[in-house]
């Protein structure tokens, strides 16, 4: 499972990725279907297939036959299906539990890919982790797990980084929003 975070450059490193080693992607389709075409095209030109996010046997199922399948957990989908984990300074973050279940129910490997542009301007780095090891068994403890990974990769290009994807919008019950 190749785990990923939303960049700006996330289009280009997709395709980057697909160039190299063609492989699946997880994604939320388009409620437009214009734009869904535009998207899935642009996506599939380089890489084998789109699995909707909400479609678990899908993914489990690539996942199993080996295939490489792109999953991005830095996303805030609510409380049901997360648990609240640090994340930067924030103490409790909704985080999708999402990856905790992919891995268990399909064993495969994860690691990280992630391509930012070089602080001079002159291109764009790509950089692929090894595989994660000592993945928690525990869905709370793999959810602070997961965030440390994000957090680490986020530090390649903090200010690279789509942060207007309001990770901190879903609050423990009688926090109040942290935005305004």
């Amino acid at each position: 499972m190749v785990v990923g975070v939303h960049f700006m450059s996330l289009e280009l490193g997709g395709r980057v990725m697909g160039l190299c080693q063609p492989m699946m992607a997880t994604y939320r389709p388009h409620n437009n279907q214009l734009m869904e075409w535009v998207q899935t095209r642009g996506r599939m030109r380089s890489n084998k297939a789109m699995i909707g996010r909400n479609n678990l046997r899908g993914i489990v199922g690539a996942l199993k036959k080996g295939e490489a399948v792109w999953f991005a957990p830095d996303q805030d989908y609510g409380r049901k299906g997360s648990s609240f984990a640090p994340f930067f300074a924030v103490e409790n973050v909704a985080t999708t539990n999402g990856t905790y279940v992919l891995s268990r129910l399909s064993g495969a490997a994860m690691l990280t890919v992630t391509m930012v542009r070089k602080a001079d301007y002159s291109g764009y780095r790509l950089f692929i982790t090894p595989e994660m090891e000592g993945y928690p068994t525990d869905e709370n403890q793999a959810a602070a797990y997961m965030n440390k990974i994000i957090e680490k990769e986020i530090m390649r290009a903090p200010e690279q980084y789509l942060w207007i994807h309001r990770r901190f919008k879903t609050r423990p019950v009688g926090e109040s929003s942290l935005y305004i």
